[in-house]
């Protein structure tokens, strides 16, 4: 996996991208793939700003402290689809991906206390390209690069409130999950066998992250300041790369002639990078109302990618393919006009609808052809209440459909390396339900 030049070289090389049926980003070949945001819909939605939410509604796996003021049994679902249009100065394309993305779940165990599980990913990959090239020794060769799979999460969090104004938690994350990349050689010369190399990397361990929230009532209503930290961890996992010489079939498989390398490393690590998180939240509190008429928050995230290592063993990881720790800023809003605006006595059922719009900007940590690899999302989307009936009294069922569009570029503004335009739907519930009733009877 120490191909680092290799792959900077490839990026720049002219190539052709293939159309990619569950494929996510040339720059996913990078590292251990390309990182994915943990927050379900809603928090994709207000791009990622949840270092400071508390909301009592949503599960909110940015910030563990959050579950101490989560009010009912909750259950977020959620996925997306998206178009990509990849371009450089030789070819474009468009690709798609899309499906079911992540599950949580969290309850409130007692006043001030609350835990929360759910899976979503953690990185990415998915890519298939090729260049051309010529070697004075073996002539026009053709190289295919294509790679799959990606790192899963499963969190268990722990929230606890011990102040009316503080609260702070914990996620024990369980990561999975295989990458698999392939290079392939095909020399234009049948003399030359064509080469294919291999690698496979398992994970297996644990991780885990921590935040706090200070929150500030003022006047009905609240201002939090939060943070969060994962520290620089290392993640067991295993390592398998093959290379062999074949002859490919008329199916496409390979038949293999010679094998040019085994290596076999059933134990070793990858490192995850330590970040950290602040962020700003202020919403309008309504009396008796669990959602806020309005909100604006900010936050600032910043990750290590200079300490992330792929698989290593001993007691010398490899240098990864970061060059600088990455940087964004994320802001958004929120609001119900049924909520904000009681005075014009809104009725329909658009007024009690939230709207949410987002915006988030930074860099990578990649640098490529001495320019910075950047990204930028910009969201706008809906919350749909849905209500609910019980045949309980007292009992509490209602959920919320969220929906969302989200536009991205990604890239460095230069064509000499790949671009990436992205078109993003964005769609997911949550379900709320009261459980635990004690009901009292004359």
């Amino acid at each position: 996996m120490k191909r680092i030049g290799k792959i900077i070289f490839l990026v720049l090389l002219p190539y052709q991208a293939v159309a990619q049926s569950s494929g996510v980003s040339p720059y996913s070949l990078f590292g251990l793939g390309q990182v994915q945001t943990s927050s379900f819909s809603y928090g994709q939605i207000v791009g990622g700003t949840q270092v400071a939410n508390n909301s009592n509604l949503f599960v909110n796996t940015d910030q563990p402290a959050s579950y101490a003021q989560i009010k009912y049994t909750t259950l977020d679902l959620g996925g997306s689809y998206s178009a990509i249009y990849q371009s450089s100065d030789k070819d474009a394309i468009w690709n798609s991906t899309g499906g079911f993305r992540s599950m949580g779940l969290a309850l409130p165990l007692a006043k001030g206390i609350g835990v929360s599980a759910g899976i979503s990913p953690l990185t990415q990959v998915g890519y298939q390209m090729r260049s051309d090239g010529v070697d004075q020794n073996f002539g026009n060769f053709v190289q295919i690069f294509d790679g799959s799979g990606g790192i899963n999460k499963s969190h268990f969090g722990f929230g606890y409130k011990p102040l009316k104004f503080f609260s702070f938690g914990i996620n024990m994350n369980y990561l999975f999950g295989s990458l698999d990349k392939r290079v392939r050689m095909i020399f234009e010369n049948n003399s030359f066998n064509p080469v294919s190399n291999k690698e496979r990397l398992l994970v297996n361990g644990w991780s885990y992250d921590i935040g706090s929230i200070l929150s500030l009532s003022m006047g009905g209503n609240v201002l939090n300041f939060g943070v969060s930290f994962s520290p620089r961890q290392d993640v067991s996992s295993s390592y398998q790369n093959t290379s062999i010489t074949y002859l490919p079939s008329s199916s496409g498989s390979e038949n293999p002639i010679d094998t040019i390398l085994f290596l076999n490393q059933p134990k070793g690590n990858i490192t995850l990078p330590s970040s950290l998180g602040l962020g700003i939240h202020y919403e309008k509190r309504v009396s008796g109302i669990l959602l806020p008429a309005w909100s604006f928050s900010l936050q600032y995230k910043t990750s290590a990618q200079t300490e992330l290592r792929d698989f290593w063993s001993g007691n010398s990881p490899n240098i990864g393919p970061f060059q600088e720790s990455s940087r964004f800023l994320s802001v958004s809003t929120c609001l119900t006009p049924f909520l904000a605006f009681p005075k014009r006595r809104y009725k329909s059922k658009s007024s009690q609808m939230a709207y949410r719009a987002s915006f988030r900007a930074g860099n990578t940590g990649l640098i490529i052809e001495q320019m910075p690899i950047t990204s930028w999302e910009s969201t706008l989307g809906l919350g749909i209440p849905i209500g609910g009936s019980s045949v309980l009294p007292g009992d509490i069922k209602f959920a919320t459909l969220h929906f969302g569009i989200q536009m991205g570029n990604l890239g460095s503004g230069s064509m000499n390396v790949i671009n990436e335009f992205s078109i993003r739907v964005l769609f997911g519930v949550t379900l709320n339900d009261q459980w635990f009733l004690k009901f009292k009877y004359r």
